[in-house]
């Protein structure tokens, strides 16, 4: 902040003899930057262009007096802030409160004395002063605040983005173990709840330890990439969760599915798996990548137990469907 003598000052009179006498004695004050005008037009318009601390006004002015030009000061939103003393010769207390109640900081009677024009000039800069610091802290604060906000949301976007990558099978990309637990326990609460079907499926690719032996493991992962994309082509609702469950093997979590439809989904991807045509020489059973698949599907009439019940029956399920060939769904229901 610049010191009180460098503030702005405006002497508004039309007399120039009362301009030059106020003048030097503001000059002999230390003020250095006073301007004159010689009418309330001139006035304005020097408010208009440049910033102005302090204006020491006339009251008695032709065309516009000093009340008038006041009145223009205080509807003026950016002017309301520059402190203005009336300097008149009327020494009438009702003039006095009306400039006062317009919102005049001062009012001084000619002649004026120097020692009180001394101190009012420097009151009412000290004032205009601090009113412009907090206002500059004002607008520092609400910059800060606007910096902090920027860097809440950009927190929380990288927050969101490792929060989601902590989420997903580094290889394949699809939600892994840790995300399944979460997604699993969320919906068998929400099932028992809701008193709704949940379905399980969980499914391997067959001989993948064959595959890996014969390609090599890059191969092997690129193998596990393209089931991965071929299942999630299947999985179209928001709510069902494809997750790669461990190794070679996958799961596929079904709220609100019962076991028809569970078992349509999985003859979907045992499907798209086939239908991607990765060779599989090693394999027993067909010349490509085939998978088999379990179900277990809870009826919101049975007793719950736990969600580890449902992993444990998709998983017999699962055994299952390898015992009898391979490449095929096996259903497990809890009333079986």
């Amino acid at each position: 902040m610049p010191e009180i003598s460098e503030s702005s000052l405006l002497i508004v009179d039309d007399a120039q003899m009362n301009r030059e006498l106020l003048y030097r004695h503001l000059k002999n004050l230390g003020y250095t930057n006073i301007i004159l005008a010689d009418s309330g037009k001139r006035g304005l318009e020097i408010v208009a262009s440049q910033s102005i601390d302090l204006i020491l006004l006339d009251m008695m002015m032709p065309v516009m007096n000093g009340l008038e030009m006041l009145n223009h000061l205080k509807s003026h939103q950016e002017w309301q802030i520059i402190p203005v003393i009336i300097i008149s010769a009327l020494d009438e207390k009702e003039m006095m409160l009306t400039c006062i109640q317009k919102g005049a900081e001062d009012y001084l009677i000619k002649p004026y004395d120097r020692v009180l024009l001394k101190a009012r000039v420097r009151a009412c800069l000290e004032k205009k002063m601090l009113h412009d610091r907090e206002f500059l802290n004002k607008q520092k604060l609400e910059a800060a605040y606007k910096e902090l906000a920027v860097a809440y949301y950009e927190l929380e976007i990288i927050k969101n983005e490792l929060e989601a990558l902590s989420h997903r099978d580094g290889l394949t990309g699809i939600a892994n173990r840790r995300y399944f637990d979460k997604v699993l326990e969320r919906e068998w609460n929400a099932a028992k709840r809701e008193h709704k079907f949940l379905s399980l499926i969980l499914f391997d690719i067959d001989y993948f330890k064959k595959y890996n032996d014969t390609y090599g493991h890059l191969a092997g992962d690129d193998c596990l990439c393209q089931v991965a994309i071929a299942a999630s082509r299947v999985i179209k609702r928001p709510r069902d969760t494809l997750a790669r469950y461990g190794g070679e093997e996958f799961a596929v979590i079904l709220p609100d599915t019962d076991l028809k439809g569970a078992s349509f989904c999985a003859e979907q991807i045992r499907f798209a798996i086939e239908n991607l045509h990765v060779i599989h020489i090693s394999s027993q059973i067909n010349s490509y990548v085939t998978a088999s698949l379990g179900i277990s599907t809870i009826n919101p009439s049975a007793e719950l137990t736990t969600s580890q019940q449902l992993i444990k029956e998709a998983d017999l399920a699962l055994y299952e469907a390898k015992r009898e060939g391979r490449n095929r769904v096996k259903l497990w229901s809890h009333n079986s």
